[in-house]
């Protein structure tokens, strides 16, 4: 249940890839480089080059005469996984977070929009298209979770001896996880909760792929039934 055109294949991997690598420009020429310290900066990083590999990849793919096909599609449920964190945090939590404050009007700039939607969505959708179904392992949902563990864990190590990230007036990216704000009691709350919920749609992600794989092959069996 995916998509084989081989060009259909290259242009959607080159817009995607266009979209990360814009919003990581913005960052980079305007010099902010502490934005870097924030999940969706990293987390369209990650996307940006994990695309551009593919897209690399399965340009030579073509050039030698081969069909497109997703490059790892293992390590592609952890880049679709990390990137629709970002999306869900961000429509869920931040940006009511932003309305509530007064802020509601930087949710519709370009930038945002581009990588809290355009970016995650993009993913999304890659994966529902063109990833081959069935090739990810009972406990992969679970190993994507230490990745966004490990970000929270140099969050709270860059915190103390860091100093605020440029441009705000906090150490910590996001309130939520603002131990300064909130108390170590409050965040760690936050943190189980979000740990939560990034299990949730790990093994969600995970039985979407299982069930179209499986949906998959009994189409193929009727298939081959109906030409016998």
């Amino acid at each position: 249940m995916y998509v084989k055109s081989n060009w259909f294949f290259i242009l959607y991997k080159t817009l995607l890839v266009i979209a990360a690598a814009y919003g990581l420009h913005f960052h980079m020429a305007a010099g902010k480089w502490g934005d870097f310290n924030y999940y969706t900066v990293l987390s369209n990083a990650v996307c940006f080059f994990y695309f551009l590999a593919s897209l690399v990849f399965n340009v030579r793919q073509l050039a030698r005469g081969r069909h497109t096909v997703t490059w790892r599609p293992r390590a592609e449920g952890a880049v679709v996984f990390c990137i629709t964190v970002t999306f869900l945090i961000y429509h869920f939590i931040l940006r009511p977070e932003a309305f509530r404050m007064g802020n509601g009007g930087s949710f519709y700039s370009v930038l945002n929009m581009v990588q809290h939607y355009i970016v995650p969505l993009m993913a999304l959708l890659d994966w529902l298209l063109f990833c081959p179904k069935g090739r990810w392992r009972r406990y992969d949902p679970a190993s994507w979770l230490l990745i966004p563990l490990a970000y929270f864990i140099y969050i709270l190590i860059r915190a103390p001896f860091a100093g605020n990230i440029g441009g705000t007036s906090s150490p910590y990216p996001y309130s939520f996880i603002d131990i300064q704000a909130h108390g170590v009691g409050i965040v760690a709350r936050n943190a189980l909760l979000a740990a939560l919920g990034m299990f949730v749609l790990a093994y969600l992600m995970y039985f979407i792929d299982l069930g179209l794989s499986r949906l998959g092959r009994r189409m193929k069996r009727m298939h081959l039934k109906e030409r016998d």
